[in-house]
């Protein structure tokens, strides 16, 4: 369960600045500890809503108890409305809420449901409905929280409000619901079905108060939906601090953010700045807040560094930072834990930890990790063709190395479309990338879409190859989808992976529109596009060096093949011989031992029945050499 806590906003103190006034209390070594006033604090819940709202007699299976009101200031029809089932819509098949009452069905707003019969996006209709609650007492409760369970995803700059009053909507304090999520995304990163507690504070508006209403409203959305669930109202917590925020920053030698590396080359090592945002969401001060990081590598602790612990007020929200840098020491696992702590046990312990874990390789250099939380397309833009459009990751280089290859998520595409993957520098002279090598074309296939994850060689010359310290390049994937307009907006529109699990600055990834001949940049999206170097100095994880007179691998004959191909290869010392054949997503296919071959000219035989159709890399490997080619199979 993932729980995010907001309260109405609040001044922030930092370390060292004087208090708020309050009372105070003795400790035992005599000092005067200043003590707000002391309230129930144990989160005793007085007000519930499960949704429970199914009745046979009611038009559409359910019906609306007395005292709710559903507000349809558009009188278009499209509002909040009760449902038990999974929602289907334009780009939604979300299953029902897993919320803690999901028997007794949910609250919905389904925009996607409402515009799906409307065609193209431009013809949607956007909602705006808000669900309105009757009075609920909060007399002899001195502070007072909401807890709501929701799931959501939603689209360009649509509002999300729980608006509460006491005077009978004379007044409204309104508080946003997004919780920080992104455009396109699952409200915090949530699987499918899933559910997020939102708590806010509405200590301010309702303590005390005996006439008290709340307003759930979404408004200027045409995408997505939004699911809650159990809304309940409790009294504050006395112990519950929050981490509101972690970051990890990798150092670059310059005064500008980098953001986080899940794989970070062992040529390219620097420290890492931790940052964490602490508040006290809790009824009383904090004594002894610290914000603390620990660094493991194969589950041993080797960094373990706290801020100076202090006196963390009620309502107040701080930004720490760990004044020693960790700087990583050689090839590994390793994992980054942060936790904000206090003297006293936490009552709410579930939002006080984050963790994040990155590699050191040889030669991954990876600001993604394995997973994407959305997609990204320029097809988003669905108004022009898109052919030969790019999208982009940026990395800066500390030390001079040579690249390789590149490699990218692919999450979908049709299966007429085309792409190759790009090197970029960027020229200071016209303020704009620059390509320096590319990796051939190649034809959509069905094996890609599966597997998702595509390395390809890039075509060196000489040159280009070689990254300079101290410049960044762009890695990057250009697109054709090979067919008309009409054809290509009904079709599968290519899409990357985004992660947007950990930190990065805005600037990181650009796109290209062809129709616009211009580059954009996006600060909500990490393209999934790593840059991989050639170093082999890994001898337990990489691989061996290419790069060995004596053995020559040739290209297989003939190609592309049906049948059977022959893969031919010279040697000047007798070896061993291993033929490891993958797939464009990285995938292994087949690993064939030869046994010991004799110096000279040799060569093996493929079979064209034992591989489905389409691209493949074979990698010839000996005692001291490994190099290699792609093949084709058709049919």
């Amino acid at each position: 369960m993932l729980c995010f806590w907001l309260a109405a906003p609040a001044q922030t103190t930092k370390p060292g600045q004087q208090p708020p006034p309050n009372t105070g209390r003795w400790t035992a070594d005599g000092a005067i500890r200043q003590e707000t006033p002391k309230l129930k604090g144990g989160g005793e819940a007085f007000w519930t809503e499960e949704f429970n709202w199914a009745s046979s007699t009611g038009e559409l299976g359910w019906l609306l108890p007395a005292g709710w009101v559903i507000e349809d200031p558009t009188d278009l029809g499209y509002n909040w409305h009760w449902a038990n089932d999974t929602l289907k819509g334009v780009y939604t098949n979300e299953p029902p809420i897993n919320s803690t009452s999901k028997a007794n069905g949910f609250l919905a707003l389904n925009a996607d449901g409402y515009n799906q019969d409307l065609g193209h996006y431009d013809n949607y209709l956007a909602v705006n409905s808000s669900l309105v609650s009757p009075p609920i007492n909060c007399s002899g409760h001195p502070s007072v929280l909401v807890r709501i369970e929701q799931n959501f995803r939603y689209w360009s700059n649509s509002v999300m409000l729980f608006e509460v009053t006491n005077d009978n909507g004379v007044h409204w304090a309104s508080f946003d619901m997004k919780m920080g999520t992104k455009v396109s995304e699952r409200v915090g990163g949530i699987k499918a079905g899933e559910k997020v507690d939102l708590y806010l504070n509405l200590s301010d508006v309702a303590a005390n108060m005996p006439n008290v209403q709340f307003k759930i409203t979404w408004r200027d959305a045409k995408l997505y939906y939004w699911m809650i669930d159990d809304i309940t109202f409790l009294e504050g917590f006395d112990d519950d601090l929050q981490l509101v925020y972690s970051e990890a920053d990798y150092d670059n030698g310059t005064e500008d953010a980098e953001g986080f590396f899940y794989g970070l080359p062992k040529t390219q090592l620097s420290g890492f700045d931790f940052t964490g945002i602490i508040k006290n969401f809790g009824n009383i001060e904090q004594w002894g807040t610290q914000f603390n990081v620990q660094v493991t590598k194969n589950n041993q602790v080797i960094y373990n560094e706290s801020t100076t612990s202090y006196t963390l007020y009620p309502g107040i929200t701080d930004t720490l930072r760990i004044p020693t840098q960790f700087i990583p020491a050689d090839f590994g696992h390793y994992k980054v834990d942060f936790e904000a702590k206090a003297e006293l046990p936490d009552m709410v312990p579930g939002d006080n930890k984050a963790s994040v874990p990155f590699m050191v390789t040889d030669s991954m250099y990876s600001r993604c990790d394995n997973v994407p939380e959305v997609t990204f397309s320029t097809w988003d833009w669905y108004t022009v063709p898109h052919e030969g459009d790019l999208m982009g990751t940026w990395y800066r280089i500390k030390n001079p190395i040579e690249v390789s290859s590149i490699s990218v998520y692919i999450n979908s595409a049709d299966i007429l479309s085309s792409f190759r993957l790009v090197l970029l520098g960027y020229n200071e002279e016209t303020q704009s990338p620059v390509e320096l090598l590319g990796s051939e074309l190649i034809s959509m296939d069905s094996t890609i879409l599966k597997n998702h994850w595509v390395t390809l060689p890039l075509q060196k010359d000489g040159e280009g190859e070689f990254l300079e310290a101290g410049k960044s390049y762009m890695a990057a994937i250009e697109f054709w989808n090979n067919m008309d307009y009409e054809a290509a907006y009904e079709s599968g529109r290519y899409s990357l992976g985004s992660d947007r699990s950990n930190y990065f600055p805005a600037n990181t990834c650009w796109y290209f529109f062809t129709n616009d001949d211009a580059w954009y940049s996006t600060g909500d999206d990490l393209f999934m596009i790593r840059l991989n170097l050639n170093d082999h100095s890994n001898l337990i994880d990489g691989i061996s060096d290419p790069q060995n007179s004596g053995v020559q691998l040739n290209q297989n004959f003939p190609n592309p093949f049906t049948e059977e191909t022959t893969i031919g290869f010279t040697m000047a010392n007798p070896s061993e011989v291993n033929l490891i054949i993958k797939d464009i997503s990285g995938r292994t296919v087949s690993i064939r031992n030869f046994g010991y071959k004799p110096a000279g000219e040799n060569s093996v035989v493929i079979k064209g029945n034992e591989l489905e159709p389409g691209n493949y890399f074979y990698t010839l490997q000996t005692r001291d050499f490994n190099k290699t080619l792609k093949m084709t199979v058709i049919r």
